[in-house]
């Protein structure tokens, strides 16, 4: 009996059959998953190593000086949970290190977010106010006034504030340096509390404003006994660089707190933007590559050719080998003329050619999406962080953009209003040794009308007053009182106390233009 080899179509005997044992694949041990009971030990050291309080870099803390130690009854907690050690890391809720938060701050996609959020909180930044709105005509109060404008000018407060949210934004902690005339920069002379008070700060004695970054401190003292103390997990004081700092002289800001239980992981800081966006910025990162890889390979050419008649035998083998170069040599041909420019010459009865291709008309909506949740954790519209208008019949982002406004009118009253008010005094009790309660500051709101929207609030104000006055419901004084107490009002800076003066006649002063340039030239000739 004969055997036809496929490949060189001549005829052979037939091998003798030969006993082929099968193969037995050892089955593999499936392996337990992860939540499955660990080693006492192992789960102790895990979560000690997790929750333990932040070690900071040699020479921050004084010489020799220990570390916080571990609250046994945290880690022992810790250590009997294992989701909780495993969903902790599985999350990346961990404080991850300055160094890494750092690092983090130089990608744009980190990075432009905190950007945001710090530049439209002190864009329009705060004006200053008398309580008594009648008081601000007052000279003495106006030149008070501007006496805090040159200090906050002085003191570089906008730029340290601005640097404070910065650090408290990317690195979930924010520390801003009281400097004091006369306190050594030592721990004897930095220890003391500050009180920012007439028996605290002297008049003349407030030196500068410095920003501290985080990763140079550390809390010495904190405490963790009695939640009814007012310094319940509150640092008492700070190692800065191997000096001692009372709390005291240290402005801090912690945008996104944690709770107590893992302040001294975070050095009693908070989660850091960067940290809270990592996953989605991941996400957009891969699927930008993707959707970059997917364009440059997009089609695929397909060669339908005659395998059989491109094989060729080199007698190696009883049945015989397909020669690798005959086949990869025609599609190093095919590929030598795939520009539009080139021509394809293929076997009209045994090939065919075709081009299978993705389609890619769905794509930018799969990378404007991972763009979205990057934009929607910190809540900055699209056209703020990205500079993406909106798209469709009557699109727009004005209401997105109101909303932005208020979360960020919300951002500077809890975050930036305790340190800017503390300087506020601050800067009154080096000015004249006290603080004058009828003085006071607010923040300027980011959505500001236009002049045509802004004159035609005007005109609906005055067309009220006018019915008010005529129906007798207000008198004209109290109209004009009104104009001058109103801080939108075009007239905030023209004098309108005392009665107001009588309407022009018509009959003697004439009306219009005409009758207003002949009052103004005989005021003159009088």
């Amino acid at each position: 009996m004969k055997l036809f080899d496929w490949f060189t179509r001549k005829a052979g005997p037939v091998p003798a059959a030969a006993r082929v044992e099968p193969v037995v694949k050892a089955k593999e041990r499936r392996k337990m998953p992860r939540f499955v009971t660990v080693a006492p030990d192992e789960l102790q050291s895990r979560a000690e190593a997790l929750f333990k309080p932040y070690q900071p870099p040699a020479g921050v803390r004084g010489d020799g000086k220990p570390g916080l130690a571990m609250d046994t009854g945290l880690s022992s907690y810790m250590g009997s949970n294992y989701n909780i050690v495993s969903n902790f890391l599985a999350d990346g809720l961990n404080f991850k290190g300055y160094a890494d938060l750092a690092a983090m701050m130089l990608r744009a996609e980190f990075r432009k977010p905190v950007e945001t959020i710090v530049k439209e909180s002190t864009r329009e930044w705060i004006k200053f106010r008398s309580v008594d709105t009648k008081a601000e005509d007052d000279g003495d109060v106006s030149d008070r006034l501007r006496e805090i404008e040159g200090e906050f000018r002085r003191l570089r407060v906008r730029d340290v504030v601005r640097r404070q949210i910065t650090h408290g934004m990317g690195y979930g902690l924010g520390h801003i340096w009281i400097g004091i005339k006369g306190a050594a920069l030592n721990t004897e002379g930095q220890e003391k509390p500050l009180v920012i008070g007439p028996n605290g700060v002297q008049k003349g004695s407030v030196e500068q404003l410095i920003n501290i970054d985080p990763i140079w401190t550390n809390p010495n003292a904190y405490n963790a006994d009695n939640p009814l103390k007012p310094d319940y997990y509150r640092p008492q004081n700070w190692w800065v660089q191997g000096t001692l700092v009372h709390t005291s002289r240290l402005l801090t800001v912690v945008p996104f707190e944690v709770p107590d239980i893992l302040k001294p992981a975070f050095n009693f800081g908070g989660l850091a933007l960067p940290q809270m966006l990592e996953a989605y910025v991941h996400n957009f990162l891969r699927t930008r590559q993707s959707v970059s890889d997917l364009v440059s390979n997009f089609a695929t050419k397909v060669l339908k050719t005659d395998m059989a008649g491109n094989a060729q035998t080199d007698g190696c083998m009883d049945f015989g080998d397909i020669d690798a170069d005959s086949v990869t040599g025609r599609v190093a041909a095919m590929n030598a003329w795939q520009s539009n420019n080139g021509t394809f010459v293929i076997d009209k009865e045994n090939e065919d050619f075709a081009i299978n291709a993705v389609p890619l008309g769905t794509l930018d909506a799969l990378q404007a999406q991972s763009m979205e949740f990057m934009a929607g954790i910190p809540g900055i519209p699209l056209v703020k962080l990205f500079g993406i208008q909106p798209t469709g019949l009557n699109a727009s982002s004005d209401g997105e953009i109101r909303v932005f406004y208020d979360e960020i009118a919300a951002f500077q009253e809890a975050h930036m209003g305790p340190t800017i008010r503390a300087i506020f005094h601050l800067v009154q009790l080096n000015l004249w040794g006290e603080i004058d309660p009828d003085l006071d500051f607010e923040f300027v709101h980011l959505w500001q009308l236009s002049e045509k929207e802004a004159a035609e609030v005007e005109k609906i104000k005055a067309d009220t007053d006018a019915v008010n006055v005529q129906a007798g419901i207000l008198a004209a004084e109290e109209a004009r009182e009104r104009q001058a107490g109103d801080p939108q009002s075009i007239y905030r800076n023209v004098n309108l106390s005392g009665a107001p003066p009588d309407p022009p006649d018509p009959e003697r002063d004439g009306a219009g233009l005409e009758g207003l340039l002949k009052r103004g030239e005989e005021s003159e000739d009088g």
